[in-house]
């Protein structure tokens, strides 16, 4: 028993761990921390329960005849779309549990869970999911009782100094959701305990008992939020884009202040002037999954509508794309048309260029106009 008690009590804490280090992480995306009121929910259920003792003291009786009853009482948070915690207080009757002992009895316990959301694990996460699969493993506590749920009475076969144990918990929670606060649940579950626990074994070769329950309930949300909020990532090429503009205005601002206020001998430079025939073609880049214009690449708007109001007469035709790495072909579509209508949006609600002067056209990820994937998540603008 005390091998086994290791054994259990080092996997839940080595899960316990895990859970922390990835507490923020399902299937490569990142959620944002919710509060510390977020995620907490309560439940309540009944069920049924079987008692198992081993050898020769297990009760000769029918199915039917052993079957007792339990309820619960839980609390618990989700940590991540993946990982929580509850702390269960239950208790209920056992029946016919061995021969020569107190036929039937009472017991009251708790225990404290890992939980593990499989399918938001190994498939997406969706707070409108209906069914959720949840395994468990846990450490607790169990103290027997009698049938007026009271300390056993020491003239009883039913042994005072044997009335309590240790328990080792596993099981399968159902989960149905059915709003954002409320789900159904159906739960299956197996612990382990002293085999001495219900009086009998003692002196015998068998270290433990083992109980099976079942048991179905509701669940309710304790207020706060009780979902995961994905976090927009800014993508690392579009920063490497950045800071590389940002290090080559440094260095002409550099050059510039070198340069003496006042030089009679040089030639006179006049302002460029830009015309449509040096025009080259603007991009802006989006993030993943995104038709947001990132402030950083609002630039490239602001250049293609000033080069538009010192060229009355010039028209531009924006086309977006979206890379083909990520997204189905028919989803990759609709978001580069709306990527190629934002951009078209801000050059009219921003900078107060007609709409007559712009065209849009959109190709999902059936050109790919870069050889770097996650360049062609971007709108380009051509000049006519």
């Amino acid at each position: 028993m005390k091998k086994f008690s290791l054994l259990l009590f080092s996997a839940l804490v080595a899960f316990s761990i895990g859970a922390q280090e990835v507490q923020n992480v399902s299937e490569g995306t990142v959620y944002l921390k919710n509060k510390a009121s977020d995620n907490w929910y309560m439940s309540i259920g009944g069920g049924t329960n079987l008692y198992m003792t081993k050898g020769e003291n297990d009760a000769d009786a029918d199915f039917g005849d052993r079957l007792g009853w339990n309820g619960q009482l839980e609390v618990g948070r989700w940590l991540s779309p993946n990982w929580g915690a509850r702390a269960v207080i239950d208790g209920g009757h056992i029946k016919h549990v061995a021969d020569g002992i107190e036929p039937e009895q009472n017991w009251l316990g708790g225990h404290v869970d890992l939980m593990f959301n499989v399918i938001n694990a190994w498939g997406s996460y969706n707070p409108d999911r209906v069914y959720s699969l949840i395994p468990y493993m846990g450490i607790g506590y169990m103290y027997g009782l009698d049938d007026d749920w009271k300390k056993p009475n020491p003239d009883k076969k039913f042994l005072t100094n044997q009335n309590q144990t240790l328990t080792y918990n596993v099981g399968l929670i159902n989960n149905f959701q059915l709003s954002k606060s409320v789900a159904l649940f159906v739960e299956l579950g197996w612990r382990v305990m002293q085999e001495t626990f219900d009086g009998s074994g003692l002196g015998g070769d068998y270290e433990y008992d083992s109980m099976f329950t079942g048991t179905a309930g509701i669940k309710f949300g304790l207020g706060g939020k009780q979902s995961f909020t994905p976090a927009e990532l800014m993508d690392y090429n579009l920063i490497n884009d950045l800071n590389s503009q940002i290090n080559r205005l440094r260095a002409e601002n550099e050059e510039l202040r070198l340069r003496p206020e006042s030089c009679p001998e040089c030639p006179e430079v006049k302002p460029a002037v830009v015309s449509e025939a040096v025009y080259v073609p603007n991009v802006v880049f989006f993030r993943i999954n995104s038709a947001k214009i990132d402030k950083g690449q609002q630039i490239s708007v602001h250049n293609t509508a000033e080069y538009m109001k010192a060229n009355p007469n010039a028209k531009v035709n924006i086309v977006a794309y979206a890379d083909a790495q990520t997204g189905t072909p028919e989803y990759n579509f609709a978001l580069s048309e709306k990527r190629a209508r934002a951009v078209a949006d801000a050059l009219t609600n921003d900078y107060g260029i007609n709409s007559d002067r712009i065209s849009i056209d959109w190709k999902g990820d059936t050109e790919q106009p870069y050889a770097e994937n996650s360049w062609n998540r971007v709108a380009i603008f051509f000049v006519d």
